[in-house]
C-alpha cells in the first residue's frame, strides 16, 4: 500500500524481500508513539496500532475487524465527514477533533488528525489511513494561558487606578491610557521619563531617589506622593512598582500602579481629628473613664477622673485580673459579662473609697456603666467603663427618705391609732352608708369585703346579720344601715355573719361633723365579744362540770365510806358480844378485807385526782428504758385475773414478744391498766381481747371489749377531764381515766382513739413511736 504523499523507491524495495519488507513496516507501525490505523472502504479497521489503542481506551485485538462508528460511537458524528471525503476522492488532511472516546467517558479530549487515501500501486483506493496525535494538555495550557492574558488585560482595563509598564531602565515605551486619562498628559509628554513631570515638585526628588534604587536592586518599588489630577491639582496616590523577570533571569519590564488614596488620607484625617475630639471630651468629662480592651481586660485609655478612683496610678496597659482587690474581681465580672454578652450592663450606687482631695481617704457613691464596644466586624472588642457620681444625688434622696419616713411614721402612728385598736371601726358616708374607712379589726372580721352601701343585698349572703337567737335581721334593723341614716344606736348586740366566721359583736354609732377638709361621717364601732361570749359559755359549761364532779366527787368518795363504816359497827358489835376469841378474829379478818377493798378503791379516786393535778401543771419527767410492750400487756393481764373472774370476763391476749420502744415502764402499764379497767366496767360478761402489732413502723396496743359501746357524739368528749358518756348512776368513777390516759401517751408523743358504736363494743388503740424519744422541750 502506498499514499499519495509518498511512494516506495522500486530500487530500494527490490533489494529487500517481501518478507523483510512486511517485518519492518509492521515494527514500523507498532512501535511508532504516535496513533496509527488503517480502514478499509467499509470504514472497518484492518490495522490498529497499540498506541492508537491505547487513546482510544479500546483493545487493538477490539478494533480488528469493527466499524469506526461501533468502536468510537461519541466521536461518529465528527469523524464520518472526513472518512467521507477521503472516500470521494479528497486528498490527505489534518486538523484538530475534540469529543470523547470511551478512554474516559464523560471528560472531553483534544486530537491532531490526519486522513490520508491508501491506494494500490494502480492508484486504487484501499482505504483511509489514520494518523492520531493527542493535544488534549496542549490544548488546556493553551486555553489556560489565553484565558490568563484575557483576565490580565480584563483587570488592567477595569482597574480605577492608573497602570502603566516601562522597560528595563524605568523608561515608558508603550502608551498607558489609565496614565493619561488620570494625569491629563499626552501621549508624548509620559513617554520616556516625561512620566515624572507628573509628580509634585516637592516629592518629584525623593520619588526619583527611590526609584532609582529599585532599579539598582531590582526590588519592588513604594512611595506615597502627590500626582497631578487631570482637572487640576494634586491627588494623594501610592506608587507601586514590580519588576517582570525574563526567563534568563534579567528584568524585561516594570509594572507600575498608583493608588488614589485622597479620600482614605482626608478619612483618616477626619478619623483622628474625632479621635482627638473623642479624647478631649473623654479626659476633660466630669466622669470616671475607662476603655478596656478584650477578654484580657487591658487598660488602654483611663481619664484624669478615673485615675482619682485608682490612687492616683497610671493603670494603662495593667489587666483589671491581675488586681488582687474586692472591688477589682467584682468589676472584672462584670466586664466580662459585658464583653461576653454583647449587652450594656449597670452597677448603681457602688460605694468607692478613695482620696479624693485633701489627703484623707473617703468614700462617694458612683453610678457605673459597662458599654460593649464592636469593631468593623460587629464583634466586641472593647467596653467601655462610665462612672457618674452620684453621691449628692443618694445623700439628698436619704435625706428625703428620712423626712418622708418621719412624715409617714407620723402618719402610720396616726393610723395605727385606728388600724390596731382591737374594735372594728368603720367610717361611714351619712345617708348612702358608703364605707370611707375600715381599720384592720374590721377588715379581718369582714374577710377584707366590707359592705358598701344601703342595698339590703349587700347585708346577705356572706355578710348577713342576726339577733343572738339567730333571726335575720332587715336592712331597717342592721345597727350600721341605721347609724348611716342618723338614728342613735347604742350597745346594740348583734351576731355579724362573714366569711371569716360568726362574731358576737356590741354596735356603738356617732356622728363626726364636717371638719379639716373631710366631709361629715358617721364613726361606727363594733366590739368583738365572740370571745367573751364563748368565755361565758365556757364558764357555764365549766361551773355546771364543777358541780357535776363535785356531785360525782362527793358521791364517789361517801360510797366506800358507807360500807366501811357499816362493817367497822358490825365488828365493835361482834367484838361486845362474841362469845369465843376464834369466831372474833374470824370476823376481824373477814372485816379488815372488806375494809381493805373500800380503802383501795378510795385511794384510786384520790390518786386519779394527783394525777390529774400533775398532769395539768408542770409534768413530771419520764423514766425511758428499752420496754417491751408485750411484757407489760402480760404483767397488767395477770393482775387483772381476779377482777376479770369476777366480772365474767375472759382476758385474750394476742401479745408477741419484740415489741421494744424506749418508752416509761410504769406509766405504759398505767395506761393499759386503765384500758382493761374500762374495758371490764362496760363490757361485764364478755371477752376483753389485748392486742399488741406493729403498724407502719409504730407499736400499736389495742384493748376491744364488747360491752355498751359509745355514741359518735361522745368518741372525742369522753377523753376530757369529768368528761363522761354514760350515766354516773349506774356507772361509778370520777370521769378522770381517760383524760389521765391520753396525757400519758401523748406524753410519750403517742396518739390515743377510740373506735365504737353504740351496742358494739369498743376498741381503744395506741400507738407509740418505736424510736428513741426526743427531749421534752
Amino acid at each position: 500500500m502506498e499514499s499519495p504523499s509518498a511512494s516506495f523507491d522500486p530500487v530500494a524495495a527490490g533489494a529487500l524481500s517481501e518478507a523483510h519488507s512486511r517485518l519492518l513496516l509492521e515494527t514500523l507501525v507498532a512501535s511508532t508513539p504516535v496513533g496509527l490505523a488503517v480502514v478499509d472502504l467499509e470504514l472497518r479497521f484492518i490495522q490498529v496500532n497499540e498506541a492508537l489503542a491505547s487513546i482510544n481506551g479500546v483493545p487493538r485485538a477490539a478494533h480488528l475487524g469493527r466499524k469506526v462508528q461501533e468502536v468510537l460511537p461519541e466521536l461518529w458524528p465528527t469523524l464520518r465527514p472526513q472518512y467521507q471525503r477521503v472516500m470521494d476522492g479528497g486528498g490527505p488532511q489534518t486538523l484538530e477533533i475534540s469529543g470523547m472516546t470511551p478512554k474516559e467517558v464523560g471528560v472531553e479530549r483534544h486530537f491532531l488528525v490526519s486522513y490520508y487515501p491508501v491506494r494500490t500501486a494502480t492508484g486504487v483506493l484501499l482505504g483511509t489511513g489514520v494518523i492520531v496525535v493527542e493535544v488534549t494538555e496542549q490544548r488546556k495550557a493553551h486555553d489556560a494561558l489565553r484565558d490568563s492574558e484575557q483576565r490580565y488585560r480584563s483587570l488592567v482595563e477595569a482597574m480605577a487606578q492608573p497602570v502603566w509598564t516601562t522597560n528595563a531602565r524605568g523608561e515608558v515605551v508603550d502608551p498607558a491610557p489609565r496614565w493619561l486619562a488620570y494625569t491629563g498628559q499626552t501621549h508624548a509628554e509620559h513617554l520616556g521619563l516625561g512620566w515624572l513631570a507628573a509628580i509634585h515638585p516637592d516629592d518629584r526628588k525623593r520619588v526619583v531617589r527611590g526609584w532609582v534604587e529599585s532599579l539598582r536592586t531590582r526590588t519592588s518599588y513604594r512611595g506615597e506622593f502627590r500626582l497631578r489630577y487631570h482637572s487640576g491639582g494634586y491627588r494623594d496616590v501610592v506608587g507601586r512598582a514590580v519588576p517582570v523577570f525574563g526567563d534568563g533571569g534579567a528584568i524585561r519590564e516594570w509594572v507600575s500602579t498608583a493608588e488614589d488614596i485622597t479620600e482614605r488620607k482626608q478619612a483618616e484625617a477626619q478619623v483622628e481629628t474625632e479621635r482627638a475630639r473623642l479624647h478631649a471630651v473623654l479626659t476633660s468629662a466630669p466622669a470616671s473613664i475607662a476603655l478596656l480592651s478584650g477578654e484580657e481586660q487591658v487598660f488602654m485609655l483611663v481619664n484624669p477622673l478615673y485615675r482619682v478612683l485608682s490612687r492616683g496610678v497610671d493603670v494603662t496597659g495593667i489587666s483589671v485580673r491581675d488586681i488582687d482587690e474586692p472591688r477589682a474581681r467584682q468589676y472584672s465580672r462584670m466586664l466580662d459579662l459585658a464583653y461576653t454578652t454583647g449587652k450594656a450592663q449597670w452597677e448603681t450606687e457602688v460605694p468607692v473609697t478613695s482620696d479624693y482631695g485633701g489627703g484623707v481617704d473617703s468614700t462617694r457613691s458612683f453610678d457605673i456603666t459597662y458599654q460593649p464596644l464592636r469593631d468593623v466586624h460587629g464583634r466586641v472588642d472593647t467596653v467601655l467603663s462610665f462612672a457618674i457620681d452620684v453621691t449628692e444625688r443618694v445623700e439628698a434622696r436619704k435625706k428625703l427618705e428620712e423626712w418622708a419616713a418621719s412624715l409617714e411614721n407620723q402618719q402610720q402612728w396616726l393610723e395605727a391609732v385606728l388600724d390596731k385598736t382591737p374594735v372594728a371601726l368603720l367610717l361611714m358616708e351619712p345617708e348612702s352608708g358608703r364605707t370611707l374607712f375600715a381599720n384592720q379589726a374590721a377588715r379581718q372580721m369582714a374577710g377584707g369585703d366590707v359592705p358598701q352601701g344601703l342595698r339590703a343585698e349587700s347585708y346577705t349572703g356572706l355578710h348577713q346579720f342576726t339577733d343572738e337567737e339567730g333571726r335575720e335581721l332587715t336592712s331597717e334593723e342592721i345597727p350600721g344601715v341605721r347609724a348611716a341614716l342618723g338614728k342613735p344606736v347604742h350597745a346594740e348586740p348583734v351576731v355579724w355573719h362573714t366569711p371569716t366566721g360568726h362574731y358576737s359583736v356590741l354596735v356603738e354609732a356617732a356622728p363626726l361633723p364636717a371638719q379639716h377638709g373631710h366631709s361629715a361621717s358617721v364613726l361606727l364601732a363594733l366590739q368583738d365579744v365572740t370571745e367573751l361570749r364563748k368565755t361565758q359559755a365556757q364558764l357555764q359549761h365549766a361551773v355546771s362540770l364543777r358541780d357535776e364532779f363535785l356531785t360525782v366527787a362527793s358521791h364517789e368518795l361517801k360510797t366506800p365510806l358507807t360500807p366501811l363504816q357499816l362493817k367497822l359497827q358490825a365488828l365493835v358489835r361482834e367484838a361486845r358480844t362474841a362469845e369465843s376469841l376464834e369466831g372474833l378474829r374470824a370476823r376481824v379478818v373477814r372485816t379488815a378485807e372488806a375494809v381493805s377493798g373500800q380503802v383501795r378503791k378510795m385511794t384510786t379516786l384520790i390518786n386519779d385526782l394527783l394525777e390529774v393535778t400533775q398532769l395539768t401543771g408542770p409534768s413530771a419527767p419520764l423514766r425511758l428504758e428499752a420496754v417491751d410492750l408485750a411484757t407489760v400487756v402480760h404483767a397488767v393481764a395477770e393482775r387483772f385475773k381476779a377482777q376479770a373472774a369476777k366480772a365474767g370476763c375472759q382476758l385474750v391476749i394476742k401479745a408477741p414478744s419484740g415489741m421494744v420502744g424506749h418508752w416509761d415502764r410504769h406509766r405504759l402499764e398505767q395506761v393499759t391498766s386503765s384500758l382493761v379497767s374500762n374495758a371490764l366496767k362496760y363490757g361485764p360478761g364478755r371477752p376483753v381481747t389485748l392486742k399488741v402489732e406493729r403498724i407502719r413502723g409504730r407499736a400499736r396496743l389495742s384493748v376491744k371489749d364488747e360491752g355498751i359501746g359509745i355514741a359518735p357524739g361522745s368518741l372525742q368528749n369522753i377523753f376530757e377531764k369529768f368528761t363522761r358518756a354514760v350515766s354516773t348512776r349506774h356507772y361509778g368513777g370520777l370521769g378522770l381515766g381517760l383524760f389521765i390516759t391520753r396525757q400519758i401517751v401523748e406524753a410519750h408523743q403517742g396518739t390515743l382513739r377510740a373506735e365504737s358504736e353504740p351496742g358494739q363494743g369498743a376498741t381503744f388503740i395506741v400507738e407509740l413511736p418505736l424510736a428513741r424519744l426526743a427531749p421534752a422541750p
